[in-house]
This record gives structure tokens, C-alpha cells and sequence, in this order.
């Protein structure tokens, strides 16, 4: 690889290392009772900008958290490139849009960290019970959304399943507590 090459691959990331940097606000929400298993759990969380749009179906993709690891011949070489990066290994690493994270306001920001927190979670095992690995700590996952609907369905067909229910009745009582 030329060195053009490897500056093309890495200027489509960028470390955060302003006022803005998603650390803050994830330092902010861990300490909330619904991510109280991250903070319990001493999750290591790293982020990175992405510089140009990623669209998927059709739709900006804002924020995606990620479980960074890779198996196989090319594990020794991700991990080598995770640490020369960030100097740690991660449980998570969340990759965010960069002109939406530094165009918007501290609320919106939140909001979106708030969303990529929901997808860190401790498993369970087959009985509901927290996972943990032989060293003892946690075996964190990935969740996916509660809903998955478009609004245009529920507008047609109203809140057809216990899921469009729940996800409606949450917004009716949503922002009313602290």
C-alpha cells in the first residue's frame, strides 16, 4: 500500500477529540438506570466519525455500534490495528456520522447516543440470568430495535401488534421523567 492509499483509508474515520466528543455524552447516560449494566459492567466503548454518508436502504445511517472483533487469519491483524488506534481493545465501538454529530445540538446528540446505548447489552443465559466469561466479566451483546415499523402501516392499520402497542404507549408517557 502507497502511502496515498493508506491515508485514503484513514481519513474516511476520524478519532473525536473536541468539545463534541461522543465520550461525553456516553459518560453522561451511563449513569441512567436503563445502561446502569454497561457502567456495573465496566464496558470499554470507543468511537469513531465517519466522514462520508453511509446510506442503507435508502436512509442516512446516523449512528451503528459495533462489536469489534474478527476471526480467522486476519484476528492477529485487527487487533494489532484496534490497539495502535485506540490503545485498548473495546467491547463496542460506535461509528458516527460526522457532519450530523458536529452539526447538531447537545440534545440531539443525546438522543442519538441514548439510541446506540440501547443496542449494548449483557446476555443472558437460558434462564434470564447475566452472562460472564471465565475471567468474570461480562458477556456483552448487540440488541436490536424494539420496533421496526413504517409509520405510514400504523397510520393504515393502527397499532396492530403488542410491540406497536408497547412502542406507542411509550411515546404518550415518554420525556416525562428524569
Amino acid at each position: 500500500m502507497t502511502n496515498s492509499d493508506d491515508d485514503l483509508m484513514l481519513s474516511a474515520y476520524v478519532i473525536p477529540n473536541d468539545e463534541f466528543h461522543p465520550q461525553r455524552y456516553f459518560k453522561k447516560l451511563i449513569e441512567l438506570q436503563e445502561h446502569r449494566h454497561l457502567l456495573d459492567g465496566e464496558v470499554v466503548v470507543d468511537f469513531l466519525l465517519v466522514r462520508e454518508p453511509v446510506i442503507k436502504q435508502g436512509r442516512q445511517v446516523l449512528g451503528a455500534v459495533h462489536m469489534p472483533s474478527v476471526q480467522g487469519q486476519l484476528k492477529g491483524v485487527f487487533t494489532w490495528m484496534f490497539l495502535n488506534t485506540f490503545g485498548r481493545l473495546a467491547d463496542f465501538l460506535v461509528l458516527l456520522d460526522k457532519d450530523f454529530w458536529m452539526g447538531e445540538c447537545d440534545r440531539t446528540r443525546e438522543i442519538l447516543m441514548y439510541h446506540e446505548m440501547c443496542h449494548m447489552v449483557h446476555k443472558v443465559d437460558g434462564d434470564g440470568e447475566p452472562r460472564f466469561n471465565e475471567s468474570g466479566k461480562p458477556v456483552f451483546g448487540l440488541q436490536a430495535h424494539d420496533v421496526e415499523e413504517f409509520a405510514n402501516t400504523v397510520k393504515r392499520y393502527g397499532a396492530y401488534s403488542a410491540e406497536i402497542e408497547e412502542f406507542i404507549t411509550a411515546a404518550q408517557v415518554g420525556g416525562r421523567h428524569e
